[in-house]
């Protein structure tokens, strides 16, 4: 059963809110102003984020509505580009200036569920990695680089893996990063089989 939401008159959500920890995040002033914030753009022609978040919510329902993981990949949904109105953006994009750290950064004072809390920050780091060899050709730091994401998300690879398809069966997004990673993923796991990996 879904609850309406605690929020400001001025906010009307385009998704329903389903727990009281859901509740207590939508109420929060600083997470409703990343509601409001986006123009239709490439990879985003919805504009806002508040219709991007319907959008992955859908997702998650087609694809995890049975899972045990939905709550939780919802409490990513609701976090993940909510902070981009505070992102800073550099060519390197250094972690600690992007909008996932900074959703990060909100998330603590919600939520103690520290794969949850990695995903939120990490989310667009394969897309990151990607761009590295689609944009420059750097095939060697586009695999580096998200060999170090493979091995920081360790055990909560597969909630990342599950949030990123969501999010990327989303406006005209298209899906060449999330195979490529789910590629090398595979091949990692390949590896570590052969090598006796924990």
């Amino acid at each position: 059963m879904t609850t309406k939401p605690t929020i400001s008159n001025s906010l009307r959500l385009p998704f329903p809110l389903e727990t009281a920890l859901e509740q207590a995040i939508a109420a929060d002033l600083a997470w409703q102003a990343g509601m409001t914030w986006g123009e239709p753009r490439p990879g985003h022609p919805e504009g806002q984020v508040q219709f991007h978040i319907r959008d992955v919510l859908e997702n998650i329902d087609r694809y995890f509505g049975d899972s045990t993981d939905r709550a939780r990949l919802r409490l990513i949904a609701l976090i993940h580009d909510t902070f981009k109105y505070q992102g800073i953006y550099t060519p390197q994009d250094a972690p600690k200036c992007s909008h996932g750290y900074a959703a990060r950064q909100f998330a603590e004072r919600y939520i103690h569920d520290k794969d949850v809390l990695e995903v939120i920050e990490l989310h667009d780091e394969a897309y990151k990695a990607y761009r590295l060899l689609s944009q420059y050709g750097d095939h060697e730091a586009a695999e580096r680089r998200a060999g170090e994401l493979i091995i920081r998300l360790g055990q909560c690879i597969d909630l990342f893996m599950h949030f990123c398809l969501c999010d990327n069966q989303t406006g005209d997004k298209s899906t060449d990063y999330y195979e490529w990673f789910q590629a090398l993923r595979a091949e990692t796991r390949c590896e570590c089989r052969w090598m006796d990996c924990d």
